[in-house]
């Protein structure tokens, strides 16, 4: 009986070692899809993101990944329902708001 609850408890012991987790890997940041009629390729631009706080309702983020006024961009204010504009141009992303606002701002495309 001593043995067998002995060899119980080893089995306890050895058998969560065998019972890994691997947490999920990350969401991919490219996207492409394909039909008759036409295909797109959509990058989420990762690294691209990220949120401002207003100063006297105006701020600017200094990014290389803004390439150009042809920038699609979304913005979105954090602290309260308030218009916000979002101007991308050759290495910055200028906004303007309302206060002290923070905004919080994504490249899509």
């Amino acid at each position: 009986m001593r043995t067998s609850i002995i060899l119980l408890a080893l089995v306890g012991l050895a058998a969560p070692g065998c019972f890994t987790y691997s947490a999920p890997p990350p969401p991919p940041s490219t996207m492409t899809a394909w039909s008759p009629t036409g295909g797109f390729t959509f990058n989420s631009g990762g690294s691209c993101s990220g949120q401002v706080t207003m100063l006297n309702g105006f701020a600017t983020v200094n990014d290389a990944c803004f390439t150009g006024s042809y920038n699609v961009v979304l913005c979105s204010d954090t602290t309260a329902p308030h218009a916000v504009q979002c101007t991308p141009s050759i290495g910055a992303l200028s906004l303007s708001g309302s206060g002290s606002d923070t905004i919080a701002y994504a490249r899509l495309k």
